[in-house]
């Protein structure tokens, strides 16, 4: 039941007029996690503007300049959003 499950959340998740399939055709190996790294990878491939998560793992990226990737946590993102 599982697995079944699993596939079945996936297949509606591809199927909502706001989700994206993105293809990320290169790693960048930028944070030491490599479980992280797969987001990353992801929001550069995706040109995002934010991460936005509390995991201090990824503050290294503050210190490289490129690729760019902007994070933040929950409160500065509402205030981004909000103006």
């Amino acid at each position: 039941m599982g697995s079944s499950a699993s596939e079945a959340t996936l297949g509606a998740l591809e199927n909502l007029p706001n989700v994206e399939w993105i293809n990320i055709y290169y790693q960048f190996h930028l944070l030491q996690d490599e479980d992280d790294n797969k987001f990353v990878d992801c929001a550069i491939a995706a040109n995002a503007d934010y991460i936005v998560i509390h995991d201090k793992d990824f503050r290294p990226l503050s210190r490289i300049s490129f690729p760019e990737v902007n994070v933040v946590d929950t409160d500065s993102f509402q205030k981004i959003l909000n103006g």
